[in-house]
């Protein structure tokens, strides 16, 4: 028997339909001489500080205890929730009839990290083939079995991910540490290799903006009449257009005193605007987040992820983790059969013609994975958001198979007296491409003008301009700026910046989730802007490399290099032990000041940004308030020991950064608190899940709290007091939870009596 271990459920399902290997067993597949099983995401994580030493390190956080880096060897253990399914691996894995083993998880970083530490904890020793694919198409699937790898040749990746893993489990664990201790006053500050350069991006961003300064200039602009109609020009002096004032301006227009105007020029020239390029899943993310505010670039992730596993019959699209917009030049013959299929389909299917161009295929532009595309299966029964990312996926690679879009281009000069005006149009005269995209036929249409012609002077005047601030991120220009570690580089420059980012992306979505939902940022309709606690973070945090886009971009770049088997991980880990090592003991070397209290604002006089509290006091506001605040600051300092006792016994899950309030009744995860919901760390699954604004407790007039959780989830059943009936009587009672037939989360308030009862 051969033993094959896919990443997801859904990845498995495809290729035992596909082996016909049809018995369903508890967490496998089984038949034809296949055994197939699956892992669910992770199944095997670091060890917490505390499984090294429970007596040690169990309880509260203590100062003393950091830096924190394993004496022998980082351990490993398996996730309490993921047990059970780790167990039939494992049994699988050693079962006497397995000949070999297929490694069928994702084709990347992440994907052999999760298979290594699997056979490593299972204690595997039978040979390991790899199976490298960009889909999982018959076709594909086929094609990877015949050309298996041997495990030996994944070695360098294996190394990346297990770097990137300790990486990230030292810096986060050490640096998230410290700084709640030293600056959280009573709030859990999230520290991560990736999350504070995107941060300080925010931050800058919008420093830029609130230190912009607006500047007038003006422009003159002439409006003229012809024989077929009315255009307006701008006037030009060689290169100059711009005036610093209107008096400037005004001396020219004063001078002007002919009211007629003569064609000097007429050009037009034709121009072609080709599709745009293939999307790599950063480009996805920002078109579909652009497009449409219901969604995220986390949802988008989300989606391909469940595009690209299908739904048992192969998947819809290929592999969406990737950063390229190009396409394999060995992929051609794939990819033609692929546009003949989905072609045939579509109602611009004359407009359609496969053709082998750079544009599109080009090896030296793919580093790991090609662009995400269409395969050759259409899908049926999507829902609404996965037809919308499937479509736009599937016509953006139809466009690049069709026409380009041609337009007209009209410069006309205008002579007054001895001053120029140039007018310029641009009219859409063949669609091409974007007839895929339904659009319209717009432009700055010009009268039709003969060389010579005379016109009328209708006016001339200056135009008031203003210069305009940067404008704040959104969700897609966010993405491009990790991207390029915030570089000004074109989106398929592969050149510059070879593996030289701010996370991967495959990461970069779950980041811009995490420092919204931790406070950092804030994001309004689109746009992301920086929080009061996000600009404390970047000012008082004293470990400025960590903010520094150049760092974790050479980071990430490192660890690039160890995948391609260019750079030493002993060294590189060796290096980053010594950064924590120094880093934190800065950290507690260093003044203690409060990110979680002191809101940092704009001294116009030190054009620097300063602690509220010291800028009150340098202007010498009101007395008594000043005397209101020191009085507060005494009452903190008594109570400050209390307090942080109390936030130090919080127990925060590591993983999440948020608070875990008790265990799940469902299932053996935990329930945290996030600012919307009490739910299971694994409520997706399980299905437990509070809201805090739950429709049933607001009709109430009440909001869920952590005793009532607690309640909830060890009896089924909590009292509550302080519920409001209709007539607005005060009344206790009793709440519990049960599940409807969508497998939604009801909270019941049991009735009391006749009075209360709803």
């Amino acid at each position: 028997m051969i033993l094959i271990l896919a990443e997801k459920p859904s990845v498995a399902k495809t290729i035992s339909s596909f082996l016909k290997a049809n018995t369903r067993k508890d967490g496998y597949f089984e038949g034809n001489g296949y055994v197939v099983t699956y892992a669910v995401g992770h199944l095997i994580s670091l060890f917490d500080m505390k499984d090294y030493d429970k007596e040690k390190y169990s309880g509260s956080w203590k100062m003393e205890n950091y830096p924190f880096i394993p004496e022998d060897k980082f351990r490993f253990k398996v996730d309490k929730d993921k047990r059970k399914q780790f167990k039939i691996v494992e049994s699988l894995i050693n079962r006497e009839d397995i000949e070999y083993i297929i490694n069928a998880t994702d084709n990347d970083r992440e994907g052999e990290l999760i298979s290594f530490l699997i056979f490593m904890m299972a204690g595997n020793k039978k040979p390991i083939k790899r199976i490298l694919v960009n889909e999982w198409t018959p076709e594909d699937i086929t094609r990877g079995l015949n050309e298996l790898k041997d495990d030996e040749e994944m070695r360098n990746l294996q190394a990346a991910g297990y770097t990137r893993l300790i990486t990230d489990w030292l810096i986060g664990i050490n640096f998230t540490c410290a700084a709640t201790l030293k600056y959280g006053n009573g709030k859990l500050l999230n520290i991560g290799r990736v999350i504070l350069p995107t941060v300080k991006l925010v931050y800058d961003r919008d420093m830029e903006i609130k230190n912009f300064v607006p500047k007038l200039y003006y422009e003159i602009e002439g409006k003229f009449k012809s024989i077929n109609g009315e255009y307006t020009g701008k006037y030009q002096k060689g290169k100059k257009s711009k005036f610093d004032t209107v008096d400037e301006a005004k001396l020219i227009v004063d001078n002007i005193k002919s009211n007629i105007g003569v064609i000097n020029e007429k050009k037009i020239t034709k121009s072609k605007e080709y599709a745009p390029k293939l999307f790599s899943l950063t480009s996805l993310q920002g078109y579909i987040t652009s497009k449409y505010s219901s969604f995220t670039s986390d949802k988008v992730l989300n989606i391909c992820q469940n595009l690209y596993e299908g739904k048992g019959k192969g998947g819809y699209i290929t592999y969406p983790r990737t950063d390229s917009m190009y396409l394999e030049e060995s992929l051609i013959d794939k990819t033609k059969k692929t546009l003949e299929i989905l072609r045939d389909k579509h109602d611009l299917k004359d407009c359609i013609k496969f053709s082998k161009t750079k544009r599109v295929f080009d090896s030296s532009k793919v580093e790991s994975h090609s662009a995400i595309i269409p395969t050759y299966i259409i899908p049926n029964n999507l829902s609404e958001d996965e037809k919308l990312v499937y479509e736009a996926i599937r016509d953006r690679f139809l466009a690049n198979f069709m026409p380009p879009a041609e337009y007209e281009n009209t410069e006309i000069k205008t002579i007054v007296g001895e001053n120029l005006f140039i007018s310029k149009g641009k009219v859409l005269v063949n669609k091409g491409f974007l007839e895929i995209f339904g659009k319209e036929n717009k432009g700055n249409l010009l009268p039709i003008v003969e060389k010579g012609e005379e016109v009328e002077v209708l006016e001339i005047k200056p135009v008031e301009k203003n210069t305009t601030p940067p404008k704040p991120y959104t969700e897609d220009t966010l993405l491009k700026a990790m991207k390029n570690c915030g570089k000004n580089v074109p989106d398929d420059d592969t050149t510059v910046l070879s593996g030289y980012s701010i996370g991967t992306s495959a990461t970069r979505a779950d980041v811009l989730k995490k420092i919204n939902q931790v406070g950092y940022v804030k994001k309004k309709s689109k746009k992301y802007y920086i929080t009061d606690l996000g600009i404390n973070l970047v000012e008082i945090f004293p470990v400025k490399s960590l903010f520094d886009v150049d760092f974790t971009g050479k980071l990430e770049k490192n660890l690039f290099d160890i995948q391609k088997g260019n750079h030493n991980r002993k060294e590189y880990l060796n290096n980053i032990c010594k950064f924590v090592y120094d880093n934190v003991n800065l950290i507690k070397k260093g003044p203690k000041l409060s990110i979680n209290k002191d809101k940092i604002v704009y001294n116009p006089d030190s054009k620097k940004y300063v602690k509220e509290s010291s800028l009150k006091i340098k202007n010498n506001l009101e007395v008594d308030k000043k005397l209101k605040n020191n009085k507060e600051s005494d009452n903190l300092k008594k109570n400050n020991n209390s307090k942080n006792n109390i936030s130090k016994s919080i127990n925060i899950d590591k993983e999440t950064g948020l608070e875990i309030i008790c265990g799940c009744p469902e299932c053996e995860n935990s329930i945290l608190e996030s600012q919307k919901a009490f739910a299971c760390k694994n409520y997706r699954n399980c299905g437990f899940i509070i809201w805090k604004n739950d429709p049933v407790l607001k009709k109430y007039k009440k909001k869920p709290n952590k005793t009532m959780v607690r309640a909830l989830a060890k009896n089924k059943k909590a009292k509550v007091r302080g519920l409001i009936s209709n007539n607005g009587q005060k009344f206790e009672s009793n709440i519990t939870y049960f599940y409807d037939n969508n497998k939604k989360l009801i909270i019941e308030v049991e009735k009391m009596d006749k009075q209360n009862k709803e």
